[in-house]
């Protein structure tokens, strides 16, 4: 004889364990891909070394001239960054958190740093490069107004003449 909870326990694990539907799909915003070339730049410039996101261990890649090249025969410090590249890059900072990336873009950029890469770059989160930015610096401006969707071109050529 099976007590009570048995049986219950069974229901709720039969309910549990439904198909999800594989039609279903989530959509992720992102920023615009089209405003992120001087962000790229300037990433790459400050973050894309092979000894830091210019790696190949690294969760977070940067790809182009100061590290990783996407083509055999391209090398570090050779030709300039390609649009493959900064592609990559692209895409390697939005997959990093997509949900909570595509919250912060749709409230145009508010409380960046529930994003794990501004947290570290802000070094508010433990981050092996140290801190990079601080909010509201140029450094800063150039990636939160590309995650505002209003990318700051200016702040983001001027970062790349800093330390």
């Amino acid at each position: 004889m099976r007590p009570w909870g048995m049986g219950l326990i069974g229901l709720a694990v039969a309910v549990a364990c439904a198909s999800p539907d594989s039609n279903q799909r989530t959509a992720i915003v992102a920023p615009d891909r089209a405003s992120f070339d001087p962000v790229a730049a300037y990433v790459g410039h400050r973050c894309g070394s092979l000894d830091c996101h210019g790696s190949r261990y690294r969760n977070m890649r940067v790809w182009g001239h100061d590290g990783m090249r996407l083509a055999i025969g391209d090398v570090p410090g050779g030709t300039q960054t390609t649009g493959d590249e900064i592609d990559a890059t692209y895409q390697a900072i939005v997959d990093l958190e997509p949900d909570i990336m595509s919250a912060v873009v749709t409230d145009r950029g508010a409380d960046p740093e529930r994003l794990t890469f501004i947290r570290k770059v802000r070094g508010t989160e433990k981050h092996t490069g140290g801190t990079i930015v601080a909010a509201g610096d140029l450094r800063d401006r150039c990636l939160v107004s590309w995650l505002s969707g209003a990318t700051d071109t200016s702040a983001c050529n001027t970062a790349l003449a800093l330390p």
